[in-house]
C-alpha cells in the first residue's frame, strides 16, 4: 500500500490541532492566517492560538522586520483581537502592537528588556497607552534590563520606576519584576520613602528583589493589605534598624518565598518573628545562609521552628546552610541520626552536604528537587543528584580538585553559568606534568558557562580549565585568574592548547595590572 504522499490537510482536526499546539502561537498565525484556505483560516481564529501571543520570542529569534510586524498589526491582530488576553512584547514594538486594535479581553502584559530610560515614557499621563495601563492591565511582568550599578540611587529608582508604575496602573493585581539572564536589576528600596510611595489596595501578587531585609519588613507593614502571594529576593542582609515595624498578623498571606543569598545573623529576631505573623500560610519557600558565631545551631530544630507557626502549611521547600566550628559540627553529626531526623520533620526528599575548610565547616540541608539558582560553598563531596536549576556555584575544599571532580560538576549542574573555584590545598604545578598531546581525559563540557573565577586557585587548576584537551568552555566571556598563573599556563600567551578557551573572553580580571604584549592581544582578541 502506497501512503507516501499524505498532505497536512488530510489529517483530522484533532491531530492537526495537536501538531500546531507544539508551535509558538505567533508562528502559527503568521504562517496560516489569510492563506486562502477556509479550514486553516478557521483554525487560526481559535482562542487556543491567540489567547497568548509572544512577540518578543519572534523578534529575538528571527530579527522580525517592519513588513512582518505590519502584517500582524494591520491584518492578523484585528481579526483575532477578541481572543487576546496576554501579550509578550519588547519596548521597541510595544506601542505598535498594543495600538493595532482594541483588545476587549486583554489584561496581562509582559515586557521583555524593560529599561527606565526607554520604557518608562509609556507610563506617563500623555502616553498613547495610558488607557491600557490605567484601566485594562491587571497583571504586569517586567523583565528588567537596567543594571543595578548603573542607575544611581536605588531609592530614587524605586520612586520614579517601581512606585510610579504601581500607582499608574490603577487596577494592578499582579506585579512581577525579574532580571534578564545577564543583569541584576536595581532592588526596591523603600526604607527612606513614605509608606504611600509604594502601596496598593488591589495588589494580591508581588514578586520583586529588595535591597535589605528591612525593605522586606516595610512591604509587610500594612501598605499592601490584599497581598496573598509575596515572592522576595534580598540582595544583602544589611543591619536591622531600631525602627519598630508593624507586627500585626498577615491573615491574607497564603504563599511566601524568601531568598537571601547573603549571610544572615539575626534569623531569630527577624525571620522567625516574621513567620509567626503568617497564621494562614499554605506554601513556604526559604533560602537562607546563616552565620553562626559562637553558638551551635541545630539545623533540624531550625527547620522545625520555621514551619511550626503555620498549621495550614502543606508545601515547604527550603535550602538552609549554617557555618560552624568544625568540632561542633562533627560532634553533632556523630550524635544524631540525620536520616531519621529528616523523616521526623515530614519531608522524605531531603538531602545534605557538608563542606570542611580548616577550622570551619558549612552544613547544607535542602529539599529535593533543588529549586534554587545558587549553591555556595560546597566541596568535593556532594550527593549524586542533578541540580537542574543552579546557574551559579562556588566550590572550595582543603582536598585538591581532580579532573573527575569537574566531570561530576558538569553532569550535576548542566545549566551552570557562573563558577567560582577556591583551591585551599597546597598543590603546586609542575610545568611538564601535562603534555599537550595527552588525550586520555574525558573532556569536561560547560556549554553555558560565561563567568569563571579561578583567581584563588593554583596553576594546576588553571591548567584544568584552560587546556582544551581537558575542558571545553565555548561561551566563556569573563575570566578571573591570577596573572602569573595565566602567563605560566599559556606559556606567555603562545600555547595553542589553551588558546581556544580564551578566545571569546571579553573581560579579564587578574590580580595585577596587565602589560599586554602582541601575543597577549592575539590570545584575547575581544578584550
Amino acid at each position: 500500500m502506497n501512503q507516501s504522499s499524505v498532505h497536512l490537510l488530510d489529517l483530522p482536526n484533532e491531530m492537526l490541532f495537536n501538531i500546531l499546539k507544539k508551535l509558538d502561537n505567533v508562528d502559527v498565525l503568521y504562517s496560516l492566517a489569510g492563506i486562502n484556505n477556509e479550514r486553516l483560516d478557521s483554525i487560526t481564529r481559535e482562542e487556543t492560538f491567540s489567547r497568548i501571543l509572544n512577540f518578543s520570542l519572534v523578534i529575538r529569534n528571527t530579527k522580525i522586520i517592519d513588513a512582518v510586524l505590519d502584517r500582524f498589526c494591520n491584518y492578523i491582530l484585528p481579526r483575532i483581537h477578541y481572543n487576546v488576553k496576554c501579550l509578550v512584547v519588547e519596548p521597541t514594538s510595544m506601542e505598535c502592537i498594543l495600538l493595532a486594535t482594541d483588545y476587549p479581553n486583554f489584561t496581562e502584559l509582559k515586557i521583555f528588556n524593560f529599561q527606565r530610560d526607554s520604557s518608562l515614557r509609556y507610563f506617563k499621563e500623555d502616553s498613547s497607552l495610558r488607557y491600557i495601563f490605567k484601566k485594562q492591565i491587571t497583571k504586569l511582568d517586567l523583565i528588567n534590563k537596567d543594571c543595578e550599578v548603573a542607575v544611581g540611587s536605588w531609592n530614587t529608582y524605586t520612586k520614579i520606576v517601581y512606585a510610579h508604575i504601581l500607582t499608574y496602573c490603577e487596577n494592578l493585581e499582579h506585579l512581577k519584576i525579574i532580571a534578564t539572564p545577564t543583569t541584576e536589576y536595581p532592588g526596591l528600596s523603600v526604607r527612606y520613602l513614605p509608606a504611600s510611595a509604594f502601596s496598593s489596595s488591589t495588589l494580591t501578587y508581588l514578586c520583586i528583589s529588595v535591597v535589605t531585609i528591612t525593605d522586606c519588613l516595610y512591604l509587610l507593614d500594612g501598605r499592601l493589605k490584599q497581598l496573598n502571594t509575596f515572592i522576595v529576593r534580598i540582595y544583602c542582609a544589611g543591619k536591622n534598624s531600631s525602627i519598630v515595624h508593624n507586627m500585626d498578623d498577615l491573615p491574607n498571606l497564603k504563599c511566601f518565598s524568601l531568598i537571601q543569598y547573603g549571610l544572615i545573623e539575626e534569623y531569630d529576631n527577624i525571620i522567625i518573628a516574621l513567620l509567626r505573623r503568617m497564621l494562614y500560610l499554605e506554601k513556604l519557600t526559604l533560602y537562607l545562609r546563616i552565620a553562626c558565631k559562637n553558638v551551635f545551631i541545630d539545623p533540624i530544630r531550625l527547620i522545625n521552628e520555621f514551619s511550626t507557626y503555620s498549621p495550614r502549611l502543606h508545601s515547604f521547600k527550603f535550602y538552609l546552610s549554617t557555618e560552624h566550628n568544625i568540632n561542633d559540627l562533627v560532634c553533632y553529626l556523630s550524635n544524631n541520626d540525620i536520616k531519621q531526623n529528616y523523616m521526623n520533620i515530614g519531608y522524605q526528599e531531603v538531602s545534605n552536604i557538608v563542606c570542611f575548610a580548616f577550622d570551619r565547616a558549612t552544613y547544607h540541608i535542602f529539599t529535593l528537587p533543588f529549586e534554587f539558582m545558587w549553591l555556595l560553598s560546597i566541596g568535593t563531596i556532594f550527593p549524586n543528584i542533578v541540580f537542574n536549576n543552579v546557574i551559579e556555584l562556588s566550590v572550595h575544599d582543603v582536598v585538591p580538585f581532580e579532573h573527575e571532580f569537574f566531570l561530576r560538576i558538569a553532569k550535576a549542574f548542566p545549566l551552570l553559568r557562573k563558577f567560582f573555584v577556591s583551591d585551599l590545598s597546597s598543590l603546586s604545578y609542575n610545568a611538564k606534568k601535562s603534555s599537550d598531546n595527552i588525550l586520555s581525559y574525558q573532556i569536561v563540557e560547560y556549554p553555558y558557562l560565561t563567568l569563571l573565577d579561578i583567581g584563588r586557585t593554583n596553576t594546576t587548576c588553571v591548567e584544568q580549565f584552560l587546556n582544551e584537551t581537558k575542558t571545553h568552555l565555548p561561551c566563556l566571556a569573563e575570566l578571573r585568574v591570577g596573572y602569573d598563573d595565566l602567563r605560566i599556563i599559556t606559556e606567555d600567551f603562545t600555547r595553542e592548547v589553551t588558546r581556544r578557551n580564551c578566545i571569546n573572553v571579553t573581560r579579564l580580571i587578574t590580580r595585577r595590572q596587565i602589560v599586554g604584549s602582541k601575543d597577549f592581544y592575539i590570545y584575547f582578541p575581544l578584550l
